[in-house]
């Protein structure tokens, strides 16, 4: 995909041809990365972040301004988007209307939705063929005020041999901001209730093991000095950042896998756009396996509190 400086101009991406606007502008002001930087890398990084978007309606965090200026979410598709960009049409209860959230199937979407000043991409856990059955239920590791990374790692570690002892496999990213997020790839045929209470189960384990780290308080003014497992993001329409996706905030940061080798080795902001992408050529996509892996936790819900079938 080639670039020039001009204000406006067409670039041969993928299948068609994309309208790239204000290239030069300069999207992080303390490190000078423009959105031309911003549209390279996810370009760039398109092979192994577009398996994870796929077929899964999007929340984006638009910043076309740059993130030090206030950003916006967008879950409706925008007036005069290009004709071929997929849209997944979901009712909301709250609009009583259909949402059109956008679909990323292509490099051609990728670069256009960089292009419209999306930064931070925040897929569904679950399909737009089938909505209310996630394929991966998730363990959102945050620290709060008066706790540091090291409580985020002790509390991912518990995590892990809760997982060893359910004989399910976890796979563990740094969030690109201040947390850990634990995949856990299941059937997809689980309600979003029964993911939820699968992980609220794990997570009331894990606070009764360490109950002077680790919260399920929703009020964030009443986990200081605690680790919060934000067991409620694993409900429908709720989304999480993206493997791969970069953070609006100072060093333009990744989301990146990790082995849980490296754990004690790596930090939250590890990555950034310069050096994401030499870290997957060096690993390939570690990710890979959530999509592929796909693990019964009938056990696990027979034995949690609210039960299967409550």
């Amino acid at each position: 995909m080639d670039m020039t400086p001009e204000e406006a101009t067409l670039a041969r991406v993928g299948e068609r041809e994309v309208r790239l606007t204000h290239l030069d502008k300069v999207y992080w002001p303390e490190d000078g990365y423009t959105k031309r930087d911003l549209i390279d890398y996810y370009y760039r990084v398109s092979p192994y972040l577009l398996p994870h978007l796929k077929d899964r309606p999007l929340s984006l965090v638009r910043f076309p301004e740059g993130v030090d200026s206030p950003g916006f979410y967008q879950k409706d598709a925008p007036q005069g988007m290009p004709e071929w960009v997929r849209l997944a049409p979901v009712m909301s209860k709250e609009r009583e209307d259909y949402v059109n959230f956008i679909l990323c199937d292509n490099v051609e979407t990728l670069v256009w939705m960089a292009n419209s000043g999306v930064v931070e991409i925040n897929p569904w856990l679950s399909r737009y063929d089938r909505l209310d059955y996630p394929d991966f239920a998730v363990f959102d590791i945050d620290p709060s005020e008066g706790t540091t990374w090291e409580d985020v790692k002790i509390v991912a570690k518990l995590v892990r041999s809760l997982l060893d002892q359910w004989n399910l496999r976890g796979f563990p990213k740094v969030s690109g901001a201040t947390g850990l997020h634990v995949y856990v790839p299941v059937e997809p045929r689980y309600t979003y209730k029964e993911i939820q209470v699968f992980v609220k189960y794990g997570a009331q384990i894990i606070q009764g093991a360490y109950p002077e780290k680790v919260t399920l308080e929703r009020k964030v003014k009443d986990r200081y000095g605690k680790v919060y497992i934000d067991f409620p993001q694993n409900a429908r329409g709720q989304t999480i950042g993206s493997v791969y996706g970069v953070r609006a905030s100072s060093g333009a940061p990744v989301s990146m896998p990790i082995l849980w080798e490296e754990l004690d080795n790596v930090t939250p902001q590890k990555w950034n756009m310069r050096t994401a992408l030499a870290r997957l050529e060096e690993t390939g996509d570690l990710f890979l396996p959530v999509l592929s892996i796909k693990q019964s936790i009938d056990a696990v819900l027979k034995g949690a509190p609210a039960g299967k079938h409550n």
